[in-house]
């Protein structure tokens, strides 16, 4: 509050206000001429703030609330300098502006006591829009001196002066200078609470705006990339970043964040191009093809155009090759020489540079998809990996390569030496792989139903790594796996039948919670509860009949047991042999169901049972695409085409099989069984170059 000096001597203003007959405003007036300027001001202060007011809209529907903030701020100075402008002009000019005209006032100099200089009107209006933002505090000592003098007046060394003496202020009483005091106190209390509120309000607005300006890197990157293990310097991110995406450990969001970081500020613009292109891969091939364009211009020699060359070559020009099978061998073999290209050319210790991990994993992936040498991916997984979660890639890769080579007795052993050194989500993948496979093993080689002990260990270690926080316990291929080793634990006294109540609750899909009923009652003895058992292969069958075989993991599940119970049947029950043709039929249908090895599987070794030959040589054919390197059942499947009449196919399964011959040791480790040696041989000593008789040779 601006308190005036009662002493003061009178001014020759003061003698002219005397004898004009003008005296101090009253403050009620003062109000009302601001409301009418106000008014006549509305719509230029609107059309001036309208660019803003779009800008804010605009700003809010993208939900930025710091460009908000500022083009709001913007908009109240825009207004704010129309009102300066509105009453330096009318105050220099004629003293009044058209509101104060309206109720017969003027602003006059304190000290000449004529209009106001420009400089003066402009500082006062200046001051008074100033004391507008404090919430009018200083407006409030027009109550605290004789003259009616606050702030804005002060600083303009100006007074406003009404002409008529009806509208003319007497000095304010005692009781206006305590009211003017205790009203100035508390707007400047809340002024400067609300306008520091306010300060922050703005700083946070504008720490999200530069935070949503930033890239959004992902946090696994991050972690990745400061525990990156190497002899040389720390990786780039991108690097680490497609390490990761072939690992399965980020999706390709993240992926894409951290290649538009890497070509933002110029941190390996090489694999940023490539990581885009392969986000792009399969879903858009021109732009696809634009960035692989670019990895070849930047370094046409380096290990990242090669990949792309394999990719434009085998994958985005496809349809250039003379058909699907020519196709699918040059891609397979491009993708090899690749990878041969890798493996290290001395000993370790004598080689200055290692192959990226990136590299390596990209490969690995290419040579599981498109089934390439197993023992190319055994070498390949031979050098350690710089970081644990990649490291754990490999260890699967190799895993696989075994399998699929017939090693399983090494494939088991490298699961049961590194599990525990895995991290757990890795842990969880590989040893539920593993239990599925020995469950499936088991359910083939068992008469009665009973699984091995490799079995239990892997399924034991797979439980013990799953976490219920993380979502481990309800995730398809744990349930499955869970509910196969639910059943030999039941079957074998281990457990009792609530064991497959608990699983259920884990399932939140309507069609798991489904399947794991139908085992529970297919579990009933036929003679002693044969409705259960009817009830359960009902069930059963109205669960495999669903149209989602091709997405749903629970109804594959559901046609595999339906196989495996209708494999039980007598070779002479027509019905189960009508129905087990239907499953084929349905197999055949579904290309992406063509690939569930299990199912395929399942339906070639009941057909074998069953001694149907023939068709169990058509299942045999397509299977032996996905299973080349099992060697088990490559030997079956020569067997049933042999059995079938179909003599040079088995000539040329043998054939191949004799062009990847083990060791002595580990072929009479797997293979014993003496009736299929024998067909075996009388194969070999064919030759193929009898013609198919369609008799049973």
């Amino acid at each position: 509050m601006v308190l005036g000096n009662p002493f003061e001597k009178s001014t020759n203003a003061d003698k002219q206000s005397s004898s004009s007959g003008e005296g101090a405003a009253l403050p009620f007036d003062r109000l009302a001429a601001h409301i009418a300027d106000f008014i006549l001001l509305l719509p230029i202060m609107a059309l001036v703030m309208a660019p803003f007011r779009r800008a804010v809209m605009e700003a809010k529907l993208l939900d930025n609330a710091y460009d908000s903030d500022w083009a709001l701020l913007q908009g109240l100075v825009a207004a704010f300098a129309v009102g300066i402008l509105w009453d330096t002009f009318f105050i220099s000019m004629w003293g009044t502006s058209p509101g104060r005209a309206i109720f017969g006032m003027r602003v006059v100099d304190i000290w000449t006591g004529q209009k106001p200089r420009a400089f003066n009107a402009f500082m006062r209006s200046l001051t008074w829009y100033v004391s507008l933002l404090s919430l009018g505090a200083p407006f409030f000592a027009v109550y605290g001196n004789l003259r009616r003098r606050p702030l804005h007046d002060r600083v303009g060394d100006t007074e406003v002066r009404a002409r008529s003496t009806k509208r003319q202020s007497a000095p304010p009483q005692m009781w206006e200078l305590a009211v003017g005091s205790l009203f100035t106190t508390g707007a400047v209390f809340f002024a400067t609470l609300i306008l520091t509120s306010q300060a922050f309000v703005f700083q946070e607005h504008a720490r999200l705006a530069e935070e949503k300006d930033e890239p959004k890197l992902c946090d696994e990157v991050s972690i990745a990339a400061d525990a990156w293990e190497g002899r040389d310097a720390r990786p780039t991110r991108i690097s680490v970043a497609l390490s990761l995406s072939s690992s399965g450990m980020i999706d390709s969001d993240c992926l894409e964040r951290e290649a538009d970081f890497a070509l933002w500020n110029g941190q390996g613009r090489l694999l940023g191009y490539l990581a885009k292109g392969l986000i792009r891969y399969g879903r858009d091939i021109e732009d696809s093809e634009s960035y692989f364009a670019k990895v070849c211009e930047l370094e046409p020699d380096s290990d990242s155009c090669r990949i792309v060359g394999w990719y434009r070559d085998f994958a985005l020009q496809g349809d250039k090759a003379e058909d699907e099978i020519n196709r699918a061998v040059a891609s397979v073999e491009s993708i090899e020489k690749i990878g041969r290209s890798l493996l290290p050319k001395g000993p370790r210790s004598a080689r200055s540079t290692t192959t990226p991990d990136w590299l390596r994993l990209m490969v690995l992936r290419e040579l599981f998809v498109q089934k390439g040498d197993a023992q190319l991916i055994l070498q390949l997984t031979e050098e350690p990996a710089r970081y644990e979660a990649v490291g754990a890639k490999l260890v699967e890769y190799r895993v696989r390569a075994l399998w699929r080579l017939d090693q399983k007795r090494e494939a088991k052993a490298t699961v049961w030496t590194s599990a525990d050194a895995l991290p757990r989500a890795q842990r969880v993948v590989l040893t539920s792989w593993l239990c599925n496979r020995e469950l499936y093993e088991s359910s083939r080689l068992s008469e009665n139903g009973q699984c091995s002990a490799d079995a239990h260990r892997a399924c034991e270690m797979m439980e013990s790594a799953a976490d219920e926080v993380n979502g481990d316990l309800s995730t398809p291929a744990f349930v499955v796996a869970s509910l196969r080793h639910a059943e030999c634990r039941v079957g074998s006294g281990h457990a009792g039948r609530a064991t497959f109540s608990e699983l259920a609750e884990q399932v939140e899909e309507s069609s798991g919670k489904k399947l794991i009923e139908s085992v529970r009652l297919l579990q009933s003895s036929l003679s002693t509860q044969p409705e259960k058992h009817i009830l359960g292969l009902t069930q059963l069958r109205e669960l495999a009949a669903l149209p989602d075989s091709e997405e749903d993991m629970f109804v594959t599940e559901a046609n595999i047991r339906l196989v495996e119970e209708l494999g039980k049947r007598p070779v002479t029950d027509k019905k189960a042999s009508t129905e087990l043709a239907d499953l084929r039929e349905r197999w055949y249908k579904s290309q992406k169901a063509r690939h569930y090895s299990d199912w395929g599987r399942a339906i070639f070794e009941a057909l074998v049972k069953r001694q149907d030959w023939s068709r169990a040589a058509e299942v045999g054919v397509i299977l032996g695409g996905e299973f080349d390197f099992d060697r088990s059942l490559q030997k079956k499947i020569a067997v049933a085409a042999w059995k079938a009449g179909k003599l040079k196919l088995a000539s040329e399964l043998v054939d191949s099989l004799e062009k990847t011959r083990f060791p002595a040791s580990i072929e009479s480790s797997v293979f014993s069984d003496d009736a299929q040696s024998d067909v075996l041989n009388q194969i070999r000593r064919s030759g193929g170059n009898k013609k198919t008789s369609g008799r049973h040779p």
